[in-house]
């Protein structure tokens, strides 16, 4: 089963470019952050932020991935999947990983902004 995904976040870090058999491969870090608008305490609740790991998979998302820097709002849409790896300490962990299709530059303002 496939599960499609779109998140509007913010990059955590620069976009990862490696080669791999002559072939450029990109990674974005993507933070989303959960939350609601409480109206009984008229204010944001933040319910923390959720890590993705994204890889384009087409052309255009690659060479959009490319124009990316840190703290950019991003569109993202794709599949998404979970990955296990081993942590430093011995212990599993677990990313979230998306195969996007597209990704867009977003409109959020940036909280200096608002």
């Amino acid at each position: 089963m496939t599960v499609r995904v779109e998140l509007e976040g913010r990059l955590g870090s620069e976009p990862s470019v490696r080669e791999v058999n002559g072939r450029d491969f990109v990674e974005l870090s993507v933070a989303v952050s959960q939350g609601y608008w409480s109206k009984t305490e008229d204010r944001w609740v933040d319910q923390g932020t959720i890590w993705y790991r994204v890889h384009p998979t087409s052309r255009r998302a690659g060479e959009e991935a490319r124009l990316l820097h840190k703290g950019d709002a991003v569109v993202v849409t794709g599949t998404q999947s979970v990955e296990e790896f081993t942590r430093r300490d011995g212990t599993n962990g677990y990313a979230i990983k998306v195969n996007a299709d597209a990704i867009y530059v977003s409109r959020i303002p940036r909280k200096a902004d608002a």
